[in-house]
């Protein structure tokens, strides 16, 4: 007679056979996170396609950007042009009124004439009142040579594009001593 223990109908598969419920369980967590990085690839290659169709679709797609043109990027824009010496592109970022009223040349003679007061670093520009599509803009600056400025730029916005419509130049005398940048 053996000593074994019988065996019975419930004992039919060894205990060895028996999935582990902890591989499965990371089984499934690994087929979840397959289909979630598949659904984010697609949706960025989407997201792509569609970036890259506003850039050749689009006259200027620039516009629906947060770093748009916006008052303030005109107002560097000009500086920057200033600085440059590139007269004609800083006066073509006026407005036509302001253009109307004011003649190329006596802009240029009046920018060569103040010649270290427009060559500029900004040291900050703030907004201080809008209404609709007009704009004011207090930029404080810093001349080459040394001198510090409040500029006031007046912006209209024509046809979704912004133009310094006005513009006036002071010394800043609140802030002589003080650099900020």
């Amino acid at each position: 007679m053996s000593d074994s223990p019988p065996l019975s109908p419930y004992d039919s598969h060894p205990q060895w056979d028996a999935p582990d419920p902890r591989e499965e369980l990371a089984r499934v967590a690994r087929a979840q996170s397959l289909r979630r990085l598949k659904r984010l690839l697609v949706l960025a290659c989407a997201c792509f396609t569609f970036a890259i169709w506003l850039f050749v679709r689009l006259e200027s797609p620039g516009r629906f950007s947060p770093f748009a043109q916006g008052p303030s990027r005109i107002v560097r824009q000009h500086l920057e042009a200033l600085n440059r010496g590139a007269f004609r592109e800083a006066y073509l970022l006026f407005s036509q009124h302001y253009r109307d009223e004011v003649s190329f040349e006596l802009y240029h003679q009046l920018v060569v004439s103040h010649s270290a007061m427009f060559r500029t670093r900004i040291v900050s520009v703030r907004h201080q009142e809008s209404a609709g599509n007009r704009i004011v803009l207090h930029t404080r600056l810093l001349a080459s040579d040394g001198e510090r400025y409040v500029a006031r730029f007046t912006l209209v916005q024509v046809e979704n594009r912004w133009w310094i419509d006005d513009l006036r130049w002071a010394a800043d005398s609140g802030r002589r001593n003080v650099i900020a940048t």
